[in-house]
């Protein structure tokens, strides 16, 4: 009896810790009920964004990035909206449904930067929220390594993003402050996979 009533008092702790449910559990020929608990451990490790402070536009866009080195230098876009100062941008953008992501980035790049680009690993993921006139925009960016034909010279495409003045080749470590979003600090330093919420 001992033993039965010491191993349910760790099973109950358990249950406690796990935060889970169980309506009926037969021990060693026992029964016994809990209710649905909680613990400070089932709480998430991130805090949640709440939607209720935005006007976030609906639905959330999948959207490729090309990163192309070259002797040290990065490929990017400049880009230049009224009144603004000029930025840099990483080649890409919006993923077509039934495009592969892929495909999406060989059509972007062909589009925007005017040259054909082999899609190799993928390199990181991040969440890039951008504001606009009618709302703030969510973007899931997948960062692909690529490369481009050795000749390429850098020239806007045939059908650039509005805001496109041009594109360069650019020290990401000398003009970090001019990314946007910041991806210069994770492409020339060690960086996870997933690097979470950047502002766009």
């Amino acid at each position: 009896m001992h033993d039965r009533n010491a191993l349910l008092a760790r099973l109950a702790s358990a249950k406690f810790i796990l935060g889970l449910g169980v309506h009926g559990l037969n021990v060693l020929g026992m029964s016994t009920r809990w209710t649905y608990c909680h613990s400070f451990l089932s709480k998430p490790m991130y805090t949640p964004m709440d939607s209720t402070q935005k006007n976030y536009l609906s639905p959330i866009r999948p959207t490729v990035r090309a990163v192309i080195f070259r002797n040290g230098e990065l490929l990017v876009q400049v880009k230049q909206k009224a009144g603004e100062s000029p930025h840099l941008t990483l080649p890409g953008g919006k993923q077509e449904p039934g495009e592969s992501a892929h495909e999406a980035l060989k059509r972007e790049c062909a589009e925007e930067i005017g040259t054909s680009v082999t899609v190799g690993e993928l390199i990181h993921v991040a969440e890039v929220f951008k504001n606009r006139q009618e709302g703030t925009r969510h973007q899931l960016e997948l960062l692909f390594a690529c490369t481009i034909p050795e000749d390429y010279t850098p020239v806007v495409g045939p059908h650039p993003d509005p805001s496109q003045t041009g594109t360069i080749w650019a020290s990401p470590r000398e003009r970090r402050r001019e990314f946007q979003p910041d991806y210069a600090e994770a492409l020339t330093n060690k960086a996870p996979l997933y690097l979470g919420l950047l502002n766009g």
